[in-house]
């Protein structure tokens, strides 16, 4: 019993097993989805020509197709896979490929399609006055909204991002605003417009740049050290804020000894910059502290000039370092660097005949009466701008549409590399900006810079190129641009121009001369075949037996198209019919027994002895003569002569006839028939001793010698050809007797009358003799039992 049910447990686990196998074979589930689609992701500007191709891993799937726009594509034949090329001509497009795994289950997947519009921007100074400035962004005919993010810079630093959202695909405007306060300095502000969609991150849309500058401070007697103005403080104008900063910025005001400053500290929310304290400037009556030197108080009346100086390397550089301070004993330059000459005590030169070092430093010190010493350094830039820029690809192979390649900005031997800028471009299309590197280092460098494009079809031919700017000051950004860098895009070759139907003359046309343009890259080969069979030979005059479907195929190393063309060779009208037709004569419309050939199919006119006639009218015996056809169409005209033999069944030119017998005399009948072919003929009769048949040409004459009373009876007429029979006959009768031996009616025309006579003398009779028996002749009516009945008169009249 163990065994048994051991047994039965493995039995059941088998089961199962198949079943899992049945199921995972007939493919009932999109579990595992067999369908391949090339691309999966479509992101490309509305306008541009994209391509979807779409295969299945599963070998045995009954039918597959793709849908794009309402509209299925299924692949050629002998083909297991389908494509579809089609114009973003719609923002919201949908696209998918269907496999059918079997009768009754499909799979499909979807393609993801983005279509997107790069924007236009435009800034603008919204609001303004002397503590703020109010700027918008405005982003025009910019699609789809929701990818959209604008990107504030304030000195070429990234200070607010701001990010939309919608759901339309279809173009928008949409504006950013942002409120940045005035300094002293000017400030360059700036918003870019950037795409960012997913896979693929647009090059973004820069703006012009404003310059805010700050406002004028109102000119008064005296400052007060308080951050609050007291009710008694007199001003002469409405005081206005100003926003400090760590950065010293020395203020030229007269009567300088009765004003005073007050550091204000600053705060950062979303890299905007906010006062924290304000500087009111107002007239007052306090007395001026005492003075305590300090390097602090020092560098208020410390010069430097310039105080931030760019200079190439190899130029020279003069600076000069003076201090407006009494207490200062003397000013000196301490470098090693260059020659120094101080003026006076409160001024010292600096002359360097050529910048030799990539990092200058150089201290200007002021000592006091105190002997306190304050050492002042300048803000020096040594720059180089680059031996050479270029670009070249990454990768040295061939370049395939539809896949992303880097291209790469090589610059050799710039200074500083923390000040480089690089530009991206398209043609005059500015794609993207490279940002400083964080790189302390001051000596010269090589620096590489790569750019990710996608490049489709249309991008074959496009020159790329880059600039390195250094960003030195707002007065200088020496600009080196590289030459143009030519990307060859292969891309599998298409027909642009190829017509699906032509129509030719026959033997005025070649293959050669089929306008089917074509485009691909490399550039496509073209081959030509019919009936599956190659065209070797292009310069082959066609003639009308080779008109038909023509298949072209482009191909070169990328991939493959193919078109048809059907081909129609019209050519003039021609014969090839008999000279001799023969026609049945028929009730229905007759077929033309000679048809000629010709393409576009010609006009047929039929002409009788010089006289057009109607060729489509049923034939009649009469019609049989000679023809001329002739054949036109706008190639030519043709003519052809026949004989036209019109066959009809026979036919008797009168119908059954009867004739009396005169005994004694003779007798002639003649069996004819008209009909072509010309009818046989006979007589189907009774023999007789006096009766003889003799045939003359088609006719049957039958003679009667001394006719008599036993030669009455039917004579029948037979005629018949190939087409048919037909018969007549001659009924023969005694005089007075009609076929059946009985009175013939004539004679009954005279036995008629007579025994109508003699029936009206016996009922006259009968009347007279009732009269004069009875004394009446009333019947009818009459209550005489004896009277005659009406039934008896009858009777006796019938009889």
């Amino acid at each position: 019993m163990r065994l048994l049910a051991a047994a039965m447990q493995h039995l059941r686990m088998l089961g199962i097993l198949m079943l899992m196998i049945q199921f995972c074979d007939c493919e009932d589930s999109c579990s595992y989805n067999p369908v391949i689609l090339y691309p999966t992701e479509i992101i490309e500007e509305y306008g541009r020509e994209v391509f979807i191709k779409c295969s299945s891993d599963y070998l045995h799937f009954t039918n597959i197709k793709i849908n794009v726009k309402n509209e299925s594509r299924y692949p050629d034949l002998y083909r297991d896979y389908v494509t579809f090329v089609f114009f973003l001509d719609d923002w919201d497009i949908e696209a998918s490929c269907i496999v059918h795994v079997n009768e009754t289950h499909k799979c499909y997947k979807d393609v993801d399609i983005i279509v997107y519009k790069n924007p236009e921007v435009d800034l603008l100074v919204k609001n303004e006055d002397a503590v703020a400035v109010e700027l918008q962004c405005d982003v025009f005919n910019v699609a789809p909204v929701q990818n959209l993010s604008v990107h504030w810079y304030k000195n070429e630093r990234l200070i607010y991002t701001n990010y939309f959202s919608g759901a339309s695909r279809a173009p928008v405007n949409e504006s950013s605003v942002l409120t940045v306060s005035r300094e002293e300095n000017v400030t360059q502000l700036r918003c870019e417009a950037q795409l960012n969609l997913r896979s693929r991150s647009l090059p973004a849309t820069v703006s012009k740049t404003l310059n805010i500058s700050a406002t004028e401070i109102p000119i008064s007697s005296n400052v007060t050290q308080s951050s609050n103005v007291s009710s008694e403080t007199v001003t002469k104008a409405p005081p206005q804020s100003v926003v400090l900063n760590t950065t010293f910025h020395p203020l030229s005001m007269p009567d300088a000894e009765n004003f005073t400053g007050i550091n204000g500290s600053t705060t950062e929310d979303n890299e905007i910059t906010t006062p924290e304290n304000i500087l009111y400037v107002a007239k007052t009556t306090k007395a001026r502290p005492a003075e305590i030197i300090t390097c602090e108080s020092l560098k208020k009346a410390f010069r430097i000039t310039p105080p931030e100086l760019v200079v190439r390397y190899g130029d020279p550089v003069v600076l000069t370092c003076s201090v407006n301070y009494t207490s200062v004993r003397k000013v000196s330059w301490e470098t090693p660097f260059g020659v120094h000459e101080e003026m006076n005590n409160f001024t010292s030169t600096l002359t360097i005949d050529k910048v030799k070092t990539w990092k200058l430093e150089l201290m200007c010190y002021a000592a006091s009466i105190d002997d306190l010493q304050c050492l002042f350094e300048p803000t020096i830039t040594v720059y180089k701008t680059p031996d050479s820029v270029s670009v070249t690809a990454v990768d040295a192979g061939p370049m395939i549409e539809g896949k992303e390649y880097q291209l790469s900005c090589i610059i050799l031997n710039v200074a500083p590399v923390n000040k480089l800028h690089v530009k991206w471009y398209r043609g005059n299309e500015s794609l993207r900006t490279e940002h400083p590197k964080n790189d302390s280092l001051s000596t010269p460098q090589n620096v590489t810079f790569v750019l990710t494009v996608p490049l489709e079809r249309g991008d074959n031919g496009s020159t790329f190129r880059c600039e390195a700017e250094l960003h030195l000051g707002p007065e200088l950004t020496p600009l080196t641009p590289s030459a143009p860098y030519t990307v060859h895009v292969h891309y599998k070759p298409f027909f642009k121009s190829c017509s699906d139907k032509l129509i030719v003359e026959e033997n005025k046309f070649r293959m050669s001369q089929l306008q089917c343009e074509t485009d691909g890259n490399p550039p496509p080969s073209v081959e030509w075949s019919h009936l599956g069979q190659k065209l070797t030979d292009l310069d082959k005059l066609f003639t009308r037996a080779d008109s038909g479907v023509y298949r072209a195929s482009v191909s070169n190393s990328v991939g493959q198209n193919f078109t048809e063309v059907l081909i129609t060779v019209e050519h003039a009208p021609s014969f090839s019919c008999d000279r001799f037709y023969k026609a049945e004569e028929v009730n229905n419309k007759p077929k033309t027994p000679c048809e000629p050939e010709g393409s576009p199919p010609p006009t047929i006119t039929w002409l009788k002895n010089g006289a057009e006639v109607i060729s489509t009218r049923r034939w009649t015996k009469n019609d049989s003569g000679n023809y001329t056809l002739r054949a036109t169409n706008k190639h030519g005209t043709a003519l052809h002569t026949l004989y036209l033999d019109i066959l009809y069944p026979p036919e008797f030119n009168q119908g059954n006839t009867s004739e009396e017998i005169i005994p004694g005399q003779n007798m002639t009948l003649d069996c004819s028939a008209d009909g072509n072919p010309k009818p046989e003929t006979h007589w189907n009769y009774t023999s007789a001793e006096n009766l003889h048949v003799a045939t003359v040409g088609r006719h049957k004459i039958m003679t009667i010698t001394r006719a008599t009373s036993t030669n009455a009876g039917k004579y029948v007429c037979v005629a018949s050809n190939k087409l048919g029979m037909e018969t007549r006959f001659v009924l023969l009768t005694e005089i007075g007797k009609n076929s059946d031996g009985q009175i013939s009616g004539f004679l009954w025309c005279i036995i008629l009358p007579i025994i109508f006579i003699v029936i009206l003398f016996i009922v006259t009779a009968l009347l007279y003799y009732k009269k004069k028996k009875y004394g009446s002749y009333n019947v009818v009516g009459s209550k005489d039992p004896k009277q005659i009945p009406m039934t008896s008169i009858s009777a006796a009249a019938n009889s």
